[in-house]
C-alpha cells in the first residue's frame, strides 16, 4: 500500500511540473536576455558574460559594485541618461497603471520615443566600459 501510495504521489507530482515546463523555458529565455532595469535609485545593466554595470543618481559608474573613475563629462552624460530613463520609468508605470494592465510582471518594457535618445550613439567611444553592452541598452525595462 505504502508503495501504491509512493508511486501516485510521484506520477502527481510529475504531471504537476510537466505542465508549465513551456512558460518556464519561456520565462527563463525572457529572464536570461541581456536588459536594461530601471528602478528608483539605479539603472541596472545585465548582459552575460559581462560584469553588471550600475549607473547612480549622480552619475556614478559601477562595475560589479566597484566604482568606475570617470572624467566630469562623462559622470554628466550617465546622470542626464539616468534622469531621462526616470522619467520614462515614471510614465511608463503611470501608463500601465492608467490602461488598467494588472501588475503581473515585475517589470514592464519601456518604449523610448523615435524622437528622444537617452544614451547617445557613441556612448562606447565615450564611456569605454559600456562596449558590447549595445544590446542590453535596447531592452530597457521599468522595474515596479
Amino acid at each position: 500500500m505504502k508503495k501504491l501510495l509512493l508511486l501516485a504521489l510521484v506520477a502527481f507530482a510529475v504531471l504537476a511540473t510537466g505542465c508549465d515546463r513551456e512558460k518556464y523555458a519561456a520565462h527563463r529565455s525572457e529572464r536570461s536576455k541581456p536588459k536594461t532595469e530601471v528602478t528608483t535609485d539605479r539603472i541596472a545593466i545585465r548582459r552575460a558574460p559581462f560584469p553588471n554595470l550600475d549607473i547612480l543618481p549622480d552619475g556614478q559608474l559601477r562595475v560589479d559594485d566597484i566604482e568606475i573613475p570617470l572624467k566630469p563629462e562623462q559622470r554628466e552624460l550617465l546622470q542626464t541618461s539616468f534622469v531621462k530613463l526616470q522619467i520614462l520609468r515614471q510614465n511608463t508605470l503611470t501608463d500601465a497603471a492608467s490602461n488598467g494592465a494588472a501588475p503581473t510582471s515585475r517589470t514592464v518594457r519601456i518604449d523610448v520615443p523615435a524622437n528622444q535618445t537617452v544614451f547617445p550613439a557613441d556612448l562606447a567611444e565615450r564611456v569605454p566600459e559600456f562596449k558590447g553592452y549595445a544590446e542590453a541598452l535596447a531592452n530597457t525595462q521599468a522595474v515596479r
